[in-house]
């Protein structure tokens, strides 16, 4: 019964390693022409659909952590509120960079037509930020 086990369990995970490497040669694959594309106006189905395969992969990766940072920023906010004694203007510092910015990361992102925000927008950009989010 064990030898069985163990037979799957090394199956499984040389499956799962060759799945990863899969993938990987496919970004990697894909990515080389898209990058070397991505300046040109027209591009292929096969472009489009690898930037997006690529920004799915990416936004798997990204969006935990972007999720992490805003609602640990959240928390760290909602102490500076209190610490401040209700300071709401400081605790804005603290809430705007971490819970504003990109989430999903899309094929434009990729091509550089628009940025991608980690932080969100400081006041100073602010203005800029929201014409170009209602744009």
């Amino acid at each position: 019964m064990k030898q069985s086990q163990h037979f799957w369990k090394s199956s499984l995970k040389q499956g799962t390693s060759l799945l990863m490497l899969t993938v990987f040669a496919l970004v990697v694959g894909f990515g080389a022409p898209v990058v070397s594309l991505a300046a040109e106006e027209e591009s292929s189905q096969s472009n489009e659909a690898a930037l997006g395969f690529g920004s799915g992969l990416l936004t798997i990766v990204y969006l935990p952590l972007k999720t992490a940072y805003a609602v640990l920023g959240g928390v760290v906010g909602v102490f500076t509120y209190g610490l401040t004694g209700g300071n709401l203007e400081t605790a804005k510092g603290v809430w705007e960079p971490s819970v504003y910015g990109t989430y999903v990361i899309t094929p434009d992102h990729l091509k550089g037509n628009e940025p991608v925000r980690f932080y969100g927008p400081s006041p100073y950009e602010e203005e800029t930020y929201l014409t170009e989010r209602v744009n």
